[in-house]
C-alpha cells in the first residue's frame, strides 16, 4: 500500500530525529504510532530519503507520458456524441465523426467513448419487411422445394445457394460502416421493402 503524504513527512522527520538512521527512524515511527510492523521497508525509506534530499519534496514526481483525460474532455465528447445522434435520422454517431467535429485525435476520442463512457458500436441487422402476401409466396416456394426433393434426392445439390446481393441507390443504409454507439445493444433492425 502506498504511503500517504503525512506518513512520508513523519518518516522523514523520524529519520532526522534518529540521527540519520534508517532503522532508528522506523523504530521511532512505529513507537510513535503504536505499530508492530510497517509502514514500509528499509529500502523504501532509503529511497524516500534520497528523493527528499534530491528534490526537497516527499511527493511523487509528475509521471511522464500522455496526460490523463480530463472530465471536461469526457463531457465534450459525450455532448457532441448526443448532438450527432439527434441530427441523424437513425440516431447514429461515430468516434471518427466526433473527433472530426471536436478537432481531437481519433484515438483519444475512441478511448473516451470506449473506456470512460462505455459506448460500444452496434450495427444494424438488415431484414426483409414481411408483407401480408409474403406468407403465401413462401409457402408455395416451400411446397415446390419439397416436391422437387421427393422427385430427385440430389436436387438440393444442384442449386447454388448464396446470400442476396443488395444494391440500393435510393438512400439505403450501409450497415457495415454505419455504427450505432450505445451502452447496450438495442437489437436494431432495418426492414427492406423490396416490393418496389
Amino acid at each position: 500500500m502506498p504511503l500517504s503524504i503525512k506518513q512520508r513527512t513523519d518518516l522523514v522527520k523520524c529519520y532526522y530525529q534518529a540521527d540519520n538512521s534508517i532503522r532508528g527512524a522506523l523504530r521511532r515511527y512505529r513507537w510513535q504510532n503504536k505499530l508492530r510492523t510497517g509502514p514500509c521497508s528499509e529500502k523504501t525509506l532509503r529511497n524516500l530519503i534520497d528523493k527528499f534530499e534530491d528534490t526537497g519534496s516527499v511527493r511523487d514526481k509528475k509521471s511522464t507520458g500522455r496526460p490523463a483525460v480530463s472530465d471536461i474532455e469526457v463531457a465534450e465528447v459525450l455532448n457532441e456524441s448526443n448532438e450527432m445522434s439527434k441530427e441523424n435520422v437513425y440516431g447514429m454517431n461515430s468516434a471518427r465523426g466526433v473527433a472530426r467535429r471536436l478537432n481531437k485525435p481519433i484515438t483519444t476520442t475512441w478511448k473516451i467513448m470506449r473506456k470512460t463512457l462505455k459506448l460500444y458500436p452496434y450495427r444494424f441487422k438488415r431484414v426483409h419487411q414481411l408483407l401480408p402476401h409474403d406468407l403465401a409466396t413462401r409457402m408455395d416456394f416451400s411446397l415446390k422445394c419439397v416436391a422437387e426433393i421427393e422427385n430427385d434426392e440430389h436436387w438440393l445439390h444442384k442449386i447454388l445457394w448464396s446470400d442476396e446481393a443488395h444494391f440500393d441507390l435510393n438512400g439505403g443504409v450501409n450497415t457495415r460502416y454505419f455504427p450505432n454507439l450505445h451502452c447496450q445493444n438495442h437489437f436494431s433492425l432495418l426492414e427492406n421493402n423490396d416490393s418496389s
